[in-house]
Parts: structure tokens; C-alpha cells; sequence
């Protein structure tokens, strides 16, 4: 272990440290609290302890998923992201934590992905090859900000393989009838519930009778007879779920 290595000091509190510093003390001499060798190393001890905690704060801010406002907005300028004042922290860390775990593939579908959810607003991108034949693709996406698709477009026209016939597109809407006879629990909350739940279904996401029926009987329902869809769903591919819900 170097002399700058404090990783042993991992976990320990001030106690700790200062007991530890007491073992090294020889036995025959006074280690008492109020000893002079006592109040000679609790000052060390104490001193360590502080300096280790600064230590893992500052390691912290290197990390994107730990890291606070400023030290983000910096990786986001390393890496070259766009930076929108109005963004949400966490929303500017997502961004980050894709960029960082989706390295660019040459051009592959990923790469458009990526280079979708750089732009400040953007929160969904999918590529679909091949949908509408060989040499083509379709970017779906969604976000929060005006001109979204021609924001996208102009940054794909830049960034795209010469011959790649790419259309950028929204997120669709899949209409999807819920019905669902409820016993114990008031209609409107009972709606809200399913509401919620579909509300945490992705694009292109599955739609899981048992878990219709998890979440009533979590919400306080003593029964529920789901009468609609018969089946478990499975959105379109770049689809979002827009439910109709009716409680009986």
C-alpha cells in the first residue's frame, strides 16, 4: 500500500480510526481518554476521517450517476452534448450515461439512437431497419420540445452513411381497450391505478394482464375479473399504449 493509499480508511468512522491509532501505542503507556497521547492523535484521527469523506465526495463527481449539476454539465461538454439550461438534472444524466454506455458502432442503428437522445428534449429514439425494404430505416422518436422531428432530421442529415434511405418519425399511439370489474375499491381510483401502470409501459412494451390484477389488489381491491384485453399485448414496435380504461 502506497503512503497517499487511504482505501483502508473505506467505512471507518472517526472512532474507529482513532482506536486503530490507539492499538499502535505501546500497552505500558497511558492511552485513557484525556491521556497526552489521547489528545495528540484524536486531532489525526479526526483529521483523517474529515479528509477521507471530502476524498469520496470528490470521487463521486467523476461518476455520472453520482455526480451533481456542475460536474454533469462538464461531462456533457467533454462529450459534446448540448447543454438546454431548462433540462432536468436527471434528464441530463440519462443523457450522459447513454452516451457513455452506447459507444458509436460505424453507423449501426445504435449510433442514430444516440445521436437522437443528444439533443436536449429528447428522451425516446428507436431505430427500425429494414421497414421499408433493403437500404432503409426509420428513426421513431419523442421528446418534450418544439420542431422535435426537424431538430432530429437536420442532425441525422449531417451524421448519416451516404445511401441510408432513413425516415425520422413520432411515436405512434396503440389504442388499447381496458376493461376490469372491480370489487373493494372505489371506480376512480381503481382507474387511476391502471392508469399509472400503463403510464410505465415503453414503446414497444408488453402489456401484462397479471400485472393489471398486481397492482388493483396492491391498491386495496379485494377482486378483479379483467374482462378486456383477454390476452397479454405486446405494443407495435414504435408504439406507445394510449389505454381506454372502463371500470364495471
Amino acid at each position: 500500500m502506497s503512503e497517499t493509499d487511504l482505501s483502508f480508511l473505506e467505512g471507518l468512522s472517526f472512532e474507529q480510526i482513532l482506536y486503530d491509532m490507539l492499538l499502535t501505542v505501546p500497552e505500558d503507556l497511558d492511552r485513557s481518554e484525556g491521556s497526552i497521547i489521547y489528545d495528540a492523535l484524536a486531532p489525526m484521527a479526526l483529521a483523517l476521517f474529515k479528509h477521507h469523506q471530502e476524498r469520496g465526495k470528490i470521487i463521486e463527481q467523476a461518476f455520472a450517476v453520482t455526480a451533481t449539476r456542475k460536474y454533469l454539465e462538464l461531462m456533457a461538454i467533454d462529450y459534446g452534448l448540448a447543454l438546454d439550461a431548462n433540462e432536468p438534472t436527471e434528464d441530463l444524466r440519462n443523457r450522459i450515461l447513454r452516451h457513455k454506455r452506447n459507444p458509436e458502432r460505424g453507423g449501426a442503428l445504435e449510433d442514430y439512437e444516440r445521436w437522437a437522445l443528444s439533443i436536449p428534449g429528447v428522451n425516446y429514439a428507436r431505430g427500425l431497419n429494414l421497414i421499408r425494404g433493403i437500404g432503409t430505416a426509420d428513426l421513431v422518436v419523442g421528446g418534450t420540445i418544439p420542431n422535435l422531428l426537424e431538430r432530429v432530421r437536420e442532425l441525422i442529415d449531417r451524421l448519416k452513411t451516404p445511401g441510408l434511405d432513413i425516415v425520422v418519425r413520432h411515436v405512434s399511439k396503440q389504442v388499447v381497450p381496458i376493461e376490469v370489474a372491480v370489487t373493494g375499491l372505489d371506480k376512480e381510483r381503481a382507474r387511476q391505478t391502471i392508469l399509472t401502470y400503463t403510464s410505465s409501459i415503453g414503446v414497444g412494451g408488453t402489456l401484462f394482464l397479471a400485472q393489471i390484477f398486481a397492482v388493483l389488489v396492491g391498491a386495496g381491491a379485494t377482486d378483479a375479473v379483467i374482462r378486456l384485453p383477454t390476452t397479454s399485448i405486446t405494443l407495435r414496435p414504435d408504439a406507445q399504449i394510449d389505454p381506454v380504461v372502463t371500470i364495471l
